[in-house]
């Protein structure tokens, strides 16, 4: 191998290699390589030991980042000599998701989202309508009751033994609806319909127990809502204008209309979008984004804004999991965030990630990977990241046309998701 005849030429460093994946493991020794080494030098190395016949290509961890340089340009901005040891991590990379299938809808997608335990999407848009679909891309159903653009979306939890599945909508008509729909019949209705809100309803999330949902408005105000259908008041709309029941399969049938549970209210200007806390597996915490640059904390139980943590720019979207316990973010200065709500240094911005050219629309963190993370921009891609390295791993054509603007995306299993300007749910598939 070129790599190893070549290994007395020129400065060298000891370099102890290591990988979590037991795999690849190779026995804990230090080794002198040849500091002009890059990432496809150090993979021959790796290879080489293994005594692989086919090549795996290899990335490299200093420190916990990602070598996208010689080990020379590492140690040269490190300050260290080659008398130093290097402790290098490696794992196997990956490649770029694959577009799989592109679903027509008849306006912008505005929201987007898979299904945890069962092979559906579930997708908002423009047109006013709500759609579920399988991943052969087969739309199932067409939810119909909203009077403006559908700009969120969420699945609720089913119920055990049953077939049906339930999801909520919001839109910016300032209604929320909850559906159900039942695949072996091809039957849907409306459960109930949630008023309160003066302005858009742009984000929904569910809390991790399945008893209450939340929803972050135009209006500034994020609401607390309840599931249980039991407690929701049936109203069956005879008011002076009229009957206004909602109709399903041409016949009038009442509709239960919620009132929230909590109003909560601290954000100047619109709020952007809500998640719960995923640590606790409770929901007894909520994450805002607003409008006004600040990412509140609130106690639910309560009402009570704990804490709020102030950047320079408008957050668009925002995403918690409980792998790290850290916030992403989207931002109008077209950056990623990422914030520590457990930061006590008061440093709660961990890292700022550039490379998208115009607004973050959406982010979402891997269900699986504790590093990365998933965006779109109005700059019509979707790019994925690992947050050891500066820049991304991957960047994700997702637009017709160049200039056409992600909206949303999602990532289930090993699906990625995203929806905008051309009116079509993109999927792409790979581990990432």
């Amino acid at each position: 191998m070129d790599t190893a005849q070549s290994a007395d030429r020129g400065p060298q460093v000891q370099v102890r290699f290591h990988t979590r994946q037991q795999k690849h493991a190779i026995p804990d020794t230090a080794i002198l390589v040849p500091t002009r080494l890059r990432r496809f030098g150090l993979s021959e190395i790796i290879n080489h030991l293994l005594d692989y016949a086919k090549p795996v290509p290899f990335e490299f961890l200093i420190g916990g980042k990602f070598l996208r340089s010689s080990l020379q340009t590492y140690l040269d901005s490190q300050s260290l000599s080659t008398e130093n040891t290097l402790d290098v991590e490696y794992i196997e990379s990956t490649l770029p998701p694959k577009h799989t299938a592109s679903l027509q809808h008849d306006d912008w997608v505005a929201s987007v989202e898979g299904h945890r335990r069962r092979p559906f999407f579930l997708t908002g848009s423009y047109d006013h309508f709500t759609r579920v679909w399988d991943r052969s891309g087969k739309c199932l159903a067409v939810l119909k009751a909203h009077e403006a653009a559908v700009k969120s979306i969420a699945w609720l939890p089913s119920e055990e033994g049953s077939d049906a599945v339930q999801c909520i909508s919001g839109g910016q008509d300032q209604k929320i609806f909850g559906w159900e729909f039942a695949p072996d019949q091809n039957t849907s209705r409306i459960m109930f319909e949630c008023a309160g809100h003066t302005g858009s309803v742009d984000s929904l999330a569910v809390n991790p127990r399945g008893t209450h949902f939340a929803s972050a408005s135009w209006d500034g105000t994020v609401r607390v809502w309840t599931i249980s259908l039991d407690d929701i008041e049936e109203e069956d709309r005879e008011a002076e204008q009229g009957r206004k029941r909602r109709r399903t399969a041409g016949k009038a049938v009442p509709v239960k209309v919620s009132q929230s549970v909590s109003t909560l209210e601290g954000h100047v200007g619109a709020a952007s979008s809500v998640v719960y806390d995923q640590s606790s597996g409770v929901g007894d915490t909520l994450f805002t984004g607003g409008w006004d640059h600040s990412v509140r904390v609130w106690d639910v139980e309560t009402g009570i804004n704990t804490n709020t943590m102030n950047c320079e720019r408008v957050i668009l979207s925002a995403d918690h999991t409980a792998n790290s316990s850290l916030i992403v973010t989207g931002h109008a200065d077209n950056a990623v965030r990422l914030w520590d709500p457990r930061a006590k240094d008061g440093l709660v911005v961990k890292l700022k990630l550039s490379s998208h050219t115009n607004w973050v629309s959406s982010v979402r963190w891997s269900p699986a990977n504790l590093y990365t993370l998933v965006s779109g921009s109005y700059d019509s891609t979707v790019r994925v990241w690992d947050v050891r390295s500066s820049g991304p791993l991957h960047t994700l054509g997702a637009a017709t046309e160049v200039g056409q603007k992600v909206l949303s995306v999602d990532w289930v299993d090993d699906i990625i998701l995203s929806g905008g300007e051309d009116s079509q749910l993109r999927v792409h598939s790979g581990k990432v």
